[in-house]
């Protein structure tokens, strides 16, 4: 069963709105023209016209791009869409013809029918590094929408995923923000497979790398008391950070929240990491509450992590090394 993977924007941006609302999108601007009506060699006649000065490539891979969605997504066709903020493949097929649209950062649209969820963390490697093509819309081989199956409830095997061809070549910018996410995306990859007490050690890492003195508290009955960090190194001066980390072990709900926003003294600040996210009621409670609490769920992690990585301590990076990747400007 072949399929076709779409991009949510860049860092999965639309993926939650587009869910939500059974669609999906593409941004290339035609002036509203029927794109589903004109073949390739008239959608690229039209595109240079409405971007005149720009690169052969670019050209060549918008028009490529734009293509597939107007005549080889046909009604019928599975997609899928990943959503980072929940880890998510959403599988579903493409009910509507290509049509314009006047929606935030679209352009045109079809309609979906969104059916069956795959977790990232139950897909083979060889799949998610398929799925992490550099293009906005790219076809997705019969192994990997098999792995796809699998984890959404058929029974897993050891058959390995091949890589996804592309037949456009992709603009540099395009292909850099692709990259980029899927960059974070395998960082987030990585810290799922760290353990609790790693987990703790890795968040006072990065306090410290954001310039506190950070801490792990002895192992009992530290009321929520997992890392606490201050701008000394005796903790006497505020504001200090009182930090709470929960390794995968399900959503944070609201009266843990509470739980563990009580007790808090005069400077000091609440510090919430998640691995497994956050409900929606707890982010309300957080955002209502009167004293300071920022929550903080994998995606958040990693992006710091990545963004303070070059002051991070040997400590931090035997757990989590990284390496950074240059991209020419």
């Amino acid at each position: 069963m072949t399929g076709w993977m779409i991009r949510a924007g860049r860092g999965g941006v639309y993926a939650q709105s587009w869910f939500e609302a059974g669609i999906i999108g593409i941004g290339w601007d035609f002036g509203r023209a029927d794109i589903a009506s004109m073949t390739k060699e008239q959608i690229r006649e039209a595109y240079v016209s409405s971007h005149p000065g720009e690169s052969r490539g670019r050209v060549s891979a918008a028009v490529s791009q734009v293509s597939k969605f107007a005549h080889d997504m046909a009604k019928g066709s599975t997609v899928v869409m990943y959503d980072p903020e929940t880890r998510l493949y959403h599988l579903g097929r493409v009910t509507g013809p290509c049509v314009a649209s006047s929606d935030d950062g679209m352009t045109y649209r079809r309609t979906v029918s969104w059916g069956r969820q795959a977790p990232r963390d139950a897909l083979l490697p060889a799949s998610k590094n398929s799925l992490g093509g550099i293009s906005t819309i790219f076809s997705v081989s019969d192994e990997v929408m098999a792995d796809l199956g699998r984890a959404v409830g058929e029974k897993r095997s050891a058959a390995k995923a091949t890589q996804a061809t592309d037949d456009a070549e992709d603009s540099d910018e395009d292909a850099r923000y692709a990259t980029f996410d899927n960059g974070f995306e395998r960082i987030k990859d990585k810290i799922l497979t760290v353990d609790p007490d790693d987990m703790e050690q890795l968040t006072a890492g990065l306090l410290r790398a954001m310039g506190y003195h950070a801490r792990v508290t002895p192992k009992g009955l530290d009321g929520g008391r997992d890392v606490i960090a201050s701008p000394d190194a005796l903790g006497l001066e505020v504001p200090r950070i009182i930090c709470e980390v929960k390794h995968r072990k399900g959503s944070m709900g609201a009266p843990q929240l509470r739980a563990f926003i009580g007790g808090l003294r005069g400077g000091d600040r609440r510090l919430y990491v998640s691995t497994s996210g956050f409900t929606k009621k707890t982010r309300y409670e957080a955002d209502r509450s009167n004293v300071p609490v920022r929550l903080l769920d994998l995606d958040g992690f990693a992006r710091l992590y990545a963004d303070f990585y070059d002051r991070t301590d040997e400590d931090a990076r035997a757990i989590l090394p990284l390496v950074r990747t240059w991209w020419p400007a």
